[in-house]
């Protein structure tokens, strides 16, 4: 029910700081996948979906520390009880990438995984979702940000969750936060349009700050 991109992107694509950063953007049928499903760190990012189990996200990420993600994505798998019902998938600071897709997952479901970006989805129309998401991704232009939301409107664009769409999200981790680095639409008719629109919003009142005002508050 659910199809999202984990990635990230170099000093030179984004305008946040030295270092790398990571991101997370999904979009589902459910409300509230910004609450679930994304997770992201200094060290890598992180989605849980299909039958989300929030561990996954949470211990993933605080792995990576220490652990590549091909590492320690499919050892958690290994602990989980239900791993039949999950899809997992992420991306970390040294380059690896990782993807898991169950065979017991809603159809259509699958993955696509590039140089340092990952596409999974479950519930979906058809296999054009995930390779469609990194297409765009990868072909936008802008902040990683309007990347980001190109990349989930491009999985809508090929049919995405096949019951359609009522939430979406976005969750970056750059080395300076900013106030459109963690966006969601909770339940709405058009969430990544919505969620475009709310981008735009806190992208112009960030832009409004001072150099001074945002060392202040975006430490």
């Amino acid at each position: 029910m659910t199809f999202s991109i984990c990635t990230h992107v170099t000093p030179e694509e984004h305008d946040a700081g030295d270092g790398p950063a990571f991101a997370v953007a999904v979009a589902t049928k459910a409300p509230a996948v910004g609450a679930l499903c994304p997770y992201v760190s200094h060290e890598g990012a992180v989605s849980t979906q299909a039958f989300v189990n929030v561990r996954l996200g949470r211990r993933g990420i605080a792995l990576l520390d220490d652990l590549a993600v091909d590492d320690a994505l499919p050892g958690l798998l290994e602990q989980d009880e239900h791993s039949e019902l999950r899809q997992l998938h992420g991306v970390d600071y040294r380059g690896n990438t990782f993807a898991f897709t169950s065979d017991e997952c809603d159809e259509w479901c699958g993955h696509e995984v590039r140089d340092g970006i990952t596409a999974a989805g479950n519930m979906l129309e058809g296999a054009e979702t995930p390779p469609a998401v990194i297409n765009a991704f990868e072909n936008a232009e802008g902040r990683i940000g309007e990347r980001l939301l190109d990349a989930l409107a491009a999985g809508v664009e090929t049919g995405g969750d096949k019951r359609g769409h009522s939430s979406a999200a976005i969750l970056i981790k750059a080395p300076q936060t900013t106030a459109f680095h963690g966006l969601q639409v909770d339940e709405h008719e058009t969430p990544v349009a919505d969620l475009r629109r709310v981008y735009d919003a806190a992208v112009d009142a960030s832009d409004g700050f001072s150099e001074e005002s945002k060392e202040r508050i975006f430490d």
